[in-house]
């Protein structure tokens, strides 16, 4: 059984991931002490970590020094999830065998691909179209979800409401779940009983508090049919929902009441960067959310180049393949590579150049050779030009994984 190991202070982080990756069967510890953390990893040595890191703080940085510097534990990749930071930074941190840095608020579905992959276990996930947007105006929440039912979406509202309940210490959370734009069938009653499940699964929020907002008739035999919904409400009237909520200080005018309430903007003392959205990728724009690792692949057998940029990319890396050593040379300096992996036996006989010219470059990446030559002097050739290390061909894809990330521990 596959293992991970979660350091992370967030409960709605981890019980999340907790439960989505119990659901596929793989074993998953978690620590929320920094100074338990390097116990829990020498004890279990895991198959990924994965670590909430904050600006700053002593003992995480120590936790990775530990992690690099004992030889069972440096090659264990790492995702790390954390506070907006410059690339240089970022980029610094694959030495310790982290592939991938997503910064707050975390985009869960490209997080969830990301664990797939290093684990070899591909996570099961809704991917069907569905906005949910949550937002707070003193102690009533309101959930408003459009295009569809998406089940992940769904699972992160659960969490989502218990933190943002506990962040602003509301004693008697009310909740409007604002169904308008969806028109619902007996199809979505498996949906709708997740939804509404995870919401009052909050110790918090009672039945008589939660409110929905449908047009949708089959909405009214669903809610009666269900007798653990019971004192839920149903309305197609949205005033009348905030009128049973919300102390109007003796106004009558109800136009009052929902610009005060809905229309100003809503209220929020915490830091979101602390906190889980419930972005998916589909809304993101920068599709290489996460990288850390850059590698460049310079070989000019195409069969060999693309299982070299597969294995790379299944651990979150960005791969420029190269066919040619003067393709390299002439663009890499703007590349900001970690890492090359170089057959030094070109057809264009510029293997060794490659290998000469960076080491001439205080600033140059590490070079990992993985070449056919088997001749002992050959391969004392390319190490003294340059080379951190060499691998003879053919390895396995992991083989070749590890020792770059041990090359960058290095």
């Amino acid at each position: 059984m596959k293992k991970v190991l979660i350091i992370n202070e967030n409960p709605l982080f981890r019980d999340y991931l907790r439960q989505k990756l119990s659901e596929e069967q793989i074993e998953v510890v978690l620590t929320q002490e920094h100074k338990d953390s390097f116990t829990k990893m020498i004890t279990n040595l895991p198959n990924l970590i994965i670590f909430d890191m904050g600006i700053g703080i002593p003992e995480e940085h120590e936790f990775l020094e530990k992690k690099l510097a004992d030889p069972n534990t440096n090659s264990i990749p790492t995702i790390i999830t954390g506070p907006i930071q410059d690339r240089a930074y970022i980029a610094s941190l694959a030495k310790y065998g982290v592939i991938k840095y997503f910064e707050k608020p975390i985009q869960f579905d490209m997080l969830l691909e990301s664990i797939g992959k290093v684990l070899g276990t591909p996570l099961a996930m809704d991917d069907s179209p569905c906005v949910l947007d949550l937002h707070r105006n003193h102690d009533v929440i309101f959930v408003e979800l459009a295009l569809g039912l998406n089940r992940e979406k769904l699972a992160l509202l659960r969490y989502k409401l218990s933190e943002m309940i506990e962040h602003e210490n509301i004693d008697i959370p009310k909740i409007v779940v604002m169904l308008t734009n969806l028109e619902l069938s007996f199809v979505d009653g498996y949906n709708l009983e997740f939804l509404l499940d995870n919401i009052i699964s909050c110790p918090r929020i009672k039945n008589n508090n939660v409110k929905i907002l449908s047009l949708s008739p089959y909405m009214r035999d669903f809610i009666d049919g269900h007798q653990k919904y019971t004192d839920i409400e149903l309305s197609t009237n949205l005033p009348r929902v905030l009128s049973s909520l919300v102390e109007t200080g003796g106004s009558s005018n109800v136009s009052d009441l929902i610009t005060d309430k809905i229309l100003t903007q809503p209220e929020t003392s915490y830091d979101k960067n602390d906190a889980v959205d419930t972005r998916f990728s589909s809304e993101a724009l920068n599709k290489k959310t996460g990288t850390v690792l850059k590698i460049a692949i310079i070989d000019d057998n195409l069969d060999t180049l693309n299982e070299i940029k597969n294995a790379f990319v299944e651990i979150g890396a960005d791969c420029v393949p190269y066919t040619s050593g003067q393709d390299f040379l002439n663009s890499w300096q703007d590349e900001n590579f970690n890492l090359v992996i170089h057959e030094v036996l070109l057809k264009d006989q510029t293997g060794l150049n490659v290998l000469r010219a960076l080491q001439d470059e205080p600033s140059a990446p590490p070079v990992l050779v993985y070449s056919q030559g088997l001749q002992r002097e050959f391969i004392i050739k390319v190490l003294s030009s340059g080379a951190k290390s060499y691998l003879v061909k053919p390895q396995k894809p992991q083989v070749l994984v590890q020792k770059a990330l041990s090359i960058l521990g290095k």
